[in-house]
């Protein structure tokens, strides 16, 4: 039998066999379902001739459906040589439903009298008729079906069909991501760097248009007629006419609410505002799509967003140290609302948790807390969803533990389950991956048997079998930085959002015996806005699969200043000389504009990162070792970097190109200081506080380095836990600037103070942290309502 598969007939017999599928669990309206029985054909589909995406296997095709094991055996050694001998043929590898009858026709044998079934698990005859037989299953899995024929003359023969499983499809996926399937023929991908977002075509694989949007686009969905983009840096959501780029409706919200993710379900928009940790609701049907949203509270740091039924799951982007955090948003009847302008009204969400892993480290798993969860993915029979991250061991180190961090136990890729009838999290099916350090993105396959997942820094797609709960496969080399995953809706095309690497590429994943090689690559935008310099140091700084960066694929710098922001983590480096240590962000920061890096002040240019790579990374480094050994290169604070590595010098090039911070939600809407704040200012930066003596000037800090020397300052702050400088004596902490804290809790250089009214209460108390102890509780709330204000939105002194 030949088995060799045209890919779009492929396609065809795929979207048939998901089509029946749904049409049998009542998924499918309008959609050329017989309105009569469904009957066992309505029930399952062929799979065409697809080995492992049936089996999930990444191996030798034989294991697929429709193997054609010809285990000819001679007969009665009397029999007539002339009886053609006999041929199974089960027909294609199908999926069908938890209780639903399949009927497995083996009329296309030959020359056979006889047929006998076998199945490697229980199943159910519900009718046997000549060749065919149909039965049903009651638990979901892979399994096989085995048919021997016979002749007259006594000859064999047998072949194997793959049968696939599943639960019923009770659920339509919609989930907020960076390239999203917007109908049957059509992808849309942002270009957060170009301001546009590209559609796709999907039956010619090739790109129907660019359209420009508003600033910084991070998600996308759309419809038949129009596509919708959230956009960070102006707090705007546009919607866009497809035939021609025209944004028709575009609503900007406050300041500093950061849209992040959006969906589009039926006659509602729902999208995320990261920065006041809310959903906005917008009725689509009818008058101006994108007047007066409904805004309902959802959970601090709000990201990804998914629908299910008359509620929305909206993640928390960076967890609280003890354990990841997800919210249930409720939007159905009776349910309440806010007004959009003051905060904590109406009913509140309810938030889930993701437990904290407490185990000790090894070489396959480490312990820590879920964190950048940027997705949120309901399956599509409802009964699991994924949230893909990565887990950041805070438990360890040689002060907290003992246990100095390593490279492979720092950070790891993760995906938690949540259990989709209870939503709270099967924390015995979390699923850790070794040699890769962020699992950015993912998407469920549309029979809910598969899971691929996007590693960020390791430029991969991993497959996991959801009905075997194994690896099924490793897509490699999908370009920098997959920021996002689509398929088609058949399953048989996979779209890898390459952000860094500018494409779109697009991958047949029927068969998953040999590599998956792409079938395109995709311009994801139409011109480049970056300079070669910081797109080349964008890409390093975001890649863990150069072995020069790193050992192993776990460890990227985006990895803990993802987007250039804090991970809101305090790690512990003490095995480096130094101790605890808050991450800081790097927005605004603009590389050494606000003088040496980190809180000791150990390096005086960003390409002495060259000694993170070197040591706690694991890489080989980014200078040639003839460099590296020249003079005092090897050491911080020696003879300067610049210049002896084009690549180390790009990647502080991308450094000092984030010279903006996030714009605050503490400010008035139209980003105008509070009265509280204009009053903080003043109080703040009075002489008699003190705190523009180390605070000053229009980075508010001090930090430099003045013949080598820091001006570190012992403000009452350093502990049992604060470690050392350069491996000697820490003497005090570099002045961090008071621009962006709204955006980076916790604060001080060991996250002792979770937030500025703790870090202003402490100060009071012990005196050593300006002069503020003669400071009334109002007082104290107006210098917080001012810190908190402070972003790139102009002088921080005036009402904008």
């Amino acid at each position: 039998m030949d088995r060799t598969v045209n890919t779009r007939a492929l396609q065809a017999s795929a979207r048939l066999t998901f089509a029946a599928l749904a049409c049998a669990t009542l998924l499918v309206v309008g959609s050329g379902c017989d309105d009569g029985d469904a009957g066992a054909s309505d029930a399952v589909g062929d799979l065409a001739d697809s080995s492992s995406d049936v089996e999930g296997d990444t191996g030798d095709s034989s294991d697929g459906p429709d193997a054609g094991d010809s285990d000819e055996e001679a007969g009665d050694t009397d029999r007539d040589d002339t009886t053609p001998a006999p041929v199974a043929d089960t027909g294609p590898g199908q999926y069908v439903v938890v209780g639903a009858a399949l009927r497995l026709d083996a009329s296309g044998s030959e020359h056979a009298t006889t047929y006998v079934w076998g199945f490697d698990t229980a199943v159910t005859v519900v009718e046997e008729d000549g060749p065919s037989i149909t039965v049903t299953f009651a638990e979901p899995g892979r399994h096989r079906a085995t048919l021997t024929v016979r002749n007259d003359s006594g000859d064999i023969d047998t072949d194997t069909a793959s049968i696939n499983v599943t639960y019923p499809l009770t659920h339509t996926p919609v989930f907020s991501s960076s390239i999203s399937r917007i109908d049957e023929h059509t992808i849309a991908v942002v270009a957060s760097d170009a301001d546009e977002v590209t559609l796709i075509d999907i039956d010619t694989l090739s790109v129907v248009a660019h359209y420009a949007t508003c600033s910084h686009p991070r998600t996308v969905t759309g419809s038949a007629s129009m596509v919708a983009v959230a956009c960070q840096d102006d707090d705007t959501v546009q919607l866009i006419e497809r035939t021609n780029g025209t944004v028709f409706a575009e609503h900007t919200f406050r300041h500093g609410a950061r849209p992040f993710g959006i969906v589009a379900t039926d006659c509602e928009l729902a999208v995320t505002l990261q920065g006041t940790g809310r959903v906005a609701l917008f009725h689509l049907c009818g008058g101006n799509p994108l007047i007066g949203p409904t805004m309902r509270d959802a959970i601090e740091d709000a990201r990804g967003i998914a629908r299910l039924d008359d509620r929305y799951l909206v993640t928390r982007w960076r967890s609280p140290d003890d354990g990841g955090e997800y919210a249930i948003v409720d939007v159905g009847p009776g349910s309440s609302a806010v007004d959009g302008t003051r905060d904590n009204a109406g009913g509140g969400p309810d938030i889930r948790r993701l437990v904290f892993d407490d185990q000790t480290a090894s070489d396959t798993e480490s312990g820590g807390v879920p964190s950048y969860l940027n997705q949120v993915l309901v399956s599509p029979t409802g009964r699991d969803i994924a949230l893909p991250s990565l887990i950041a061991n805070i438990g360890e180190g040689g002060f907290r533990s003992d246990v100095a961090l390593r490279q492979d136990t720092t950070v790891r890729a993760l995906v938690s389950v949540v259990d989709g009838e209870t939503l709270t999290e099967r924390y015995e099916e979390r699923r850790q991956f070794d040699d890769r350090g962020f699992a950015s993105a993912a998407v469920w396959s549309p029979a809910g048997d598969f899971l691929y997942v996007a590693m960020r820094g390791a430029r991969s797609v991993e497959r996991i079998d959801a009905l075997r709960d194994a690896p099924s496969g490793t897509i490699p080399a999908v370009g920098f930085a997959p920021e996002g995953l689509a398929l088609s809706a058949d399953g048989t095309l996979l779209f890898v959002d390459a952000a860094l690497s500018r494409q779109v590429l697009v991958y047949d994943v029927t068969d998953f015996s040999s590599r998956p090689r792409p079938l395109a690559s995709l311009p994801s935008q139409s011109e480049e806005r970056l300079s070669p310099a910081v797109l080349l140091g964008k890409q390093l700084f975001n890649d863990s699969f150069d072995q020069r960066l790193t050992r192993d694929a776990y460890i990227a710098c985006a990895h803990c200043h993802l987007d250039g922001e804090s991970d809101r983590r305090t790690w512990d480096f003490t095995d480096r000389g130094e101790g605890l240590r808050n991450t800081i962000s790097l927005r605004g920061r603009a590389g050494l504009e606000h003088g040496p890096l980190h809180w000791s002040a150990n390096f005086d240019e960003v390409q002495d990162f060259e000694h993170d790579i070197r040591g706690p990374f694991g890489g080989r480094g980014l200078l040639d070792d003839s460099d590296w050994n020249v003079g005092t290169v090897s050491t911080t604070l020696g003879d300067p970097k610049t210049g002896l590595s084009a690549d180390l010098d790009a990647l502080s090039a991308y450094v000092s190109s984030l010279d903006t911070y996030p714009r605050s939600p503490h400010r008035e809407p139209d980003g105008a200081l509070s009265a509280d704040a204009a009053a903080g200012y003043a109080l703040a930066t009075s002489p008699a506080l003190g705190c523009t003596t180390c605070h000053s000037g229009t980075h508010y800090t001090d930090s430099a380095l003045i013949d080598g020397n820091p001006g570190l300052h012992d403000v009452g702050t350093l502990g049992d836990g604060s470690g050392g400088r350069l491996g000697g004596v820490l003497p005090g902490i570099d002045t961090p600037t008071l621009i962006g804290l709204w955006n980076s809790p916790p604060y001080l250089h060991d996250g002792s103070a979770a937030t500025i009214r703790a870090l202003l209460e402490d100060a009071a108390m012990s005196g050593a942290h300006g002069d503020l102890a003669g400071l009334s509780a109002a007082e104290l709330g107006q210098i917080e309502a001012w810190l908190l204000s402070l972003d790139s939105a102009g002088p921080a002194e005036a009402t904008q």
